[in-house]
């Protein structure tokens, strides 16, 4: 026994184990002859501190609710507010929002206002084109700017900032494929179909032909003194208006009789036309 055995025996508890039975002997050679099973690596889930993963998600430009599911994305402010003097400049920033959004952006600066923003044909995009005054007034449009006629606009108001009004206002916005114009301007106004065709007295297979040209096309006629419906009507009947229906069509008013224009529809089709190529 060298020095350090000595050492451990002199701190050794039980210096002499008790010496054992036959039981203890089986025992002890059975669970050395027992094969032992491989152990499997168990994959433990990385916890990520709250704080690091919110600098993630600001770095990645996602900014997430507290509270909200995962899926939940703050959404973008629909309006926008600038002051200018005692007035609030309000701009449309997002044209398809929900009514409420826009509502509730409204309620947050005090001011009683509903909003809604509908599919209208090109001439009309951007412009007011309804008001319901439940009291108060001072509410104006502010001028539109559009890439080009019938495109994407500027939708802007002018409130003053001490509005205590109420106050429900349509605007119309580029319709989307498949629907239909709430608001419809003059068929042969600027960015319109039938823009700078003297269409009024054509027949429906010229009118027809000119739509073609513009990617346009008829959805349905109207007759009669009551303008009932119709499908079809013959090619050479004559058109008596047209309004937009949705984007590249139109509803045409159609007569068997060639159209007669009165003094005052003579002028109105001649300021029309003023400006058009070959006038």
């Amino acid at each position: 026994m060298n020095r350090i055995d000595r050492l451990v025996a002199a701190i050794d508890p039980v210096p002499h184990a008790p010496e054992q039975g036959r039981d203890a002997r089986e025992l002890f050679d059975e669970i050395v002859a027992t094969p032992v099973r491989a152990r499997r690596r168990v994959r433990w889930p990385v916890v990520v501190p709250v704080a690091t993963a919110l600098a993630v998600a600001v770095v990645m430009g996602v900014v997430f609710i507290p509270g909200d599911a995962p899926s939940g994305i703050a959404p973008a402010a629909a309006l926008a507010f600038q002051r200018s003097g005692d007035d609030w400049i309000v701009t449309v920033k997002d044209l398809y929002a929900d009514p409420e959004r826009f509502a509730s952006e409204f309620r947050a600066r005090g001011l009683d206002i509903r909003l809604w923003i509908t599919p209208g044909s090109p001439s009309t995009v951007g412009h007011v084109t309804g008001r319901t005054i439940s009291e108060g007034d001072g509410i104006e449009e502010e001028p539109v700017e559009c890439e080009s006629p019938g495109g994407r606009c500027a939708v802007s108001l002018r409130i003053p900032a001490g509005f205590r009004g109420s106050e429900q206002i349509w605007f119309a916005r580029p319709a989307r494929p498949g629907e239909q114009y709430e608001s419809a301007g003059d068929v042969d106004a600027t960015g319109e179909l039938l823009h700078c065709v003297p269409f009024r007295g054509m027949t429906v297979d010229e009118v027809r032909a000119v739509l073609a040209g513009r990617d346009g096309s008829i959805a349905e006629f109207r007759v009669g003194e009551r303008s009932d419906p119709a499908q079809h009507v013959p090619g050479d009947w004559f058109v008596q208006d047209a309004v937009p229906t949705a984007p590249g069509q139109v509803i045409v008013w159609a007569q068997p009789d060639r159209v007669k224009l009165g003094p005052e529809l003579t002028a109105y089709v001649e300021k029309k036309l003023a400006g058009c190529p070959g006038d």
